[in-house]
C-alpha cells in the first residue's frame, strides 16, 4: 500500500475511533500504542497525531503522550470531523446540529443575496431550483443529479450574498448534504412543500425581495429537521 494510503487510513482508523468515543477524552496514548496496533512506522504515527492535533483531537506533550481532548476544543467543522461523526451512530445529532448552523447563515445569505445578487446569480438559482422540484416530483430525490444541484444551489447562494464568510461555510453545507445522502437520510419522494421553497428563495432573490428570500430560507431549513427526525424514527 502506498504510503499517502497507510497515512490516511490511520488518520481515519484513529480520528473515528475518537468521535465514536472508543478513545474518550482524557485517554493517553504513545506513540508506540499507535505503531503497534497500526503495524506502522514512527514516523506514519507521528504524521497522523499530528494531523489530529491541528484538528483539536489531541494534545501532545513531552513525557505525556498523546491525550485525547474534549469535544468541545475540535474544529467541528472541518470536513473529516463532520465526515467520522456522519459515520457513526450519533449521526442524527451532528445533521441536527449542522442544520442548526445552516438556520442560522443561509436566511442571512439569502437576504443579502437578493441586494446583492448578479444577473447571472439570479438565473442559475432558478434553473438550478426548477431542477430541484422537477427531480423530487419524479420520486429522484436521492438519484446524484439531486445532490449535485442541491449542493450547487446552496453553494450559489453563500456565494451570492457577496459576503465571503458566508461563502467560506460553502464546505460545510455540501459536508451535510453528501452526508444525507450517503446514509440514505434524504426521503426518495421529497417534501414538494420544502423543494418547493428552493425555488421560492430562487424567485425572491430574482426579484430583489430580501425579506421573501429570508422566509422563504427559513423555511425550507425547517422542513430539513422534519424530514430527518422523520427518517431517524423510522429506522
Amino acid at each position: 500500500m502506498p504510503a499517502a494510503a497507510i497515512y490516511d487510513a490511520v488518520v481515519n482508523d484513529l480520528g473515528f475511533a475518537i468521535v465514536s468515543g472508543h478513545y474518550p477524552p482524557g485517554q493517553r496514548l504513545t506513540l508506540s500504542d499507535i505503531e503497534e496496533a497500526h503495524g506502522v512506522s514512527r514516523t506514519v504515527a507521528r504524521d497522523a497525531v499530528k494531523t489530529l492535533a491541528a484538528l483539536g483531537m489531541v494534545e501532545t506533550r513531552r513525557r505525556a503522550g498523546v491525550t485525547i481532548q474534549p469535544r468541545r476544543g475540535w474544529h467541528v467543522l472541518s470536513p473529516e470531523i463532520i465526515a467520522w461523526r456522519l459515520a457513526g451512530e450519533d449521526r442524527l445529532a451532528q445533521i441536527d446540529s449542522l442544520t442548526d448552523v445552516r438556520e442560522a447563515i443561509e436566511p442571512r445569505a439569502s437576504r443579502l443575496a437578493a441586494l446583492h445578487r448578479s444577473d447571472e446569480h439570479a438565473d442559475e438559482l432558478l434553473r438550478l431550483g426548477a431542477t430541484l422540484v422537477s427531480l423530487a416530483e419524479r420520486g429522484l430525490g436521492r438519484a446524484p443529479e439531486y445532490l449535485d444541484s442541491d449542493i450547487r444551489f446552496h453553494g450559489l447562494l453563500l456565494e451570492a450574498s457577496g459576503n465571503e464568510m458566508l461563502y467560506a461555510m460553502r464546505g460545510m453545507v455540501a459536508d451535510v448534504l453528501r452526508g444525507r445522502a450517503v446514509h440514505d437520510l434524504h426521503p426518495v419522494w421529497p417534501e414538494l412543500d420544502a423543494v418547493n421553497d428552493h425555488l421560492r428563495i430562487a424567485k425572491a432573490i430574482a426579484e430583489q425581495d430580501p425579506e421573501g428570500a429570508e422566509a422563504a430560507s427559513r423555511h425550507q431549513l425547517s422542513w430539513v429537521h422534519r424530514e430527518v427526525g422523520a427518517l431517524g424514527h423510522a429506522r
